[in-house]
């Protein structure tokens, strides 16, 4: 083989190698068509873009000369090797504020305090599908009330908080008044990896001290009604804030509506169940400590629970950085404007108000290329099925757009920090005092 036949093959090769990277992405989205191929933009980005790459290095590798196949491959495989050597430095760089997720602890941290509760990254849904719940009244929707639980870790330091008699996020003082607000919502309601005094719901009692946060991480809009029709009743608050979080709480509902359980929230003749269990810990201790056992908190559990493999194949950190990485489609879905109607036809029983709050995700306020045109239509979904319900929406986006930088209000995790929680906490209760639901 002479030394220009040699060159001619290494050229077709390194241009078919870099071709099939492109055509993996696109065989990647097709079979995930619904949530990458959906939409003009989708199609573009995750279609079009790459295959009509791809077929150009293929071309390449086919009709170009010698010399030409040379350029072009070593170009494209250099180029593309530059790419992932960037996403893993992004990788690496973001891994020590994302380690919390997992609750990572040094190794001279005792974590045997926290085992009677949940382990970080098990939710209450986790529990009833262990325990096969088959009824809303059986249901647990609250953690353990009364044993103290590890939340998360930043950097190695545990951030811990107490559950109350219920089992939510509050001091003991919330139940020696009337609770004039109920909080509902998921992480970014429970105040995820912030400590006392820092997260949403204590920032919100500086205007509102009679507030009653129910906010559970990893529930989404149906798991809220179902809190709302238990805990509404007892407490009968003058308001209630049912949040959304654009990141995932439409794919959660559609998670939530698999389960009998939770679709049972939508009966209007459904009991849903008293507001204390004096049998949960008893019932659920052998699945909690189950989960315990298998959990190391460490590595492990982060790479696991991430798909870091395969968030790093598809460039994920350099495409956000590029403004060009696109959230999965969200279709139309009736329900979620049937669990509003439902949650206000529950608080007219005490001629209680509800009102919306939409919490968008980090991802809108990242990269050089805005793109409103790929969240918004999630947002008009939310509104529009807030205006069937008749309810009003207090819309966080444009209040962290504002800012000089929006996306530093938001802690490594994608949740807020503090002065996300700050600024958040400030626009709801502009919001309620426009409205006159709450004391100027």
């Amino acid at each position: 083989m002479t030394e220009k036949t040699r060159s001619s093959r290494f050229g077709s090769i390194l241009c078919l190698v870099a071709a099939l990277y492109f055509f993996g992405v696109v065989a990647y989205a097709l079979m995930n068509s619904a949530e990458f191929a959906n939409g003009t933009a989708r199609l573009i980005r995750y279609i079009l873009a790459p295959g009509a790459i791809g077929l150009v290095l293929a071309l390449c590798a086919v009709f170009l000369s010698d010399e030409g196949r040379l350029t072009v491959g070593v170009s494209a495989v250099s180029l593309l090797a530059a790419l992932f050597a960037f996403e893993a430095y992004l990788t690496i760089k973001i891994i020590p504020g994302r380690l919390g997720l997992v609750g990572f602890v040094g190794d001279d941290v005792s974590v045997e305090e926290y085992k009677e509760n949940l382990p970080p990254g098990r939710t209450m849904k986790h529990v009833n599908d262990e325990l096969d719940t088959q009824l809303l009244e059986s249901a647990y929707l609250a953690p353990m009330p009364g044993d103290k639980m590890l939340l998360c870790s930043v950097l190695g330091e545990p951030v811990t908080y107490t559950p109350d008699r219920l089992g939510f996020r509050n001091p003991p003082s919330v139940f020696e008044n009337d609770v004039n607000v109920m909080l509902l919502g998921d992480s970014f309601s429970e105040g995820f990896c912030l400590r006392e005094g820092e997260h949403l719901a204590d920032k919100l009692r500086q205007d509102i001290p009679s507030l009653l946060n129910t906010g559970h991480r990893g529930i989404g809009p149906l798991y809220q009604l179902a809190v709302l029709g238990r805990y509404g009743p007892e407490f009968q608050p003058d308001l209630t804030i049912f949040s959304f979080f654009a990141g995932n709480d439409w794919r959660n509902l559609e998670r939530e509506l698999e389960k009998p359980w939770l679709r049972e929230a939508l009966d209007p003749a459904v009991d849903f169940g008293p507001i204390e269990h004096p049998d949960q810990s008893e019932l659920t201790a052998p699945v909690i400590s189950g989960w315990w056992a298998e959990t190391t908190l460490s590595w492990g559990d982060y790479l696991r629970a991430q798909r870091v493999f395969r968030n790093f194949l598809a460039l994920q950190k350099t495409a956000e950085i590029l403004g060009i990485h696109y959230p999965k489609a969200t279709d139309e879905n009736p329900v979620f404007a049937d669990v509003l109607i439902r949650a206000k036809q529950i608080t007219s029983q005490w001629d209680g108000e509800i009102v919306i709050v939409y919490v968008p995700t980090v991802s809108r306020y990242m990269g050089l290329v805005a793109q409103p045109f790929i969240h918004d239509p999630l947002r008009v979904l939310v509104k529009d099925a807030a205006a069937q319900a008749g309810l009003d929406v207090i819309d966080l986006t444009d209040v962290i757009e504002m800012q000089e930088d929006p996306a530093s209000y938001y802690a490594p995790d994608s949740h807020f920090n503090e002065a996300g929680a700050e600024l958040a906490a400030r626009a709801i209760t502009e919001g309620l005092r426009q409205r006159n639901l709450i004391e100027q």
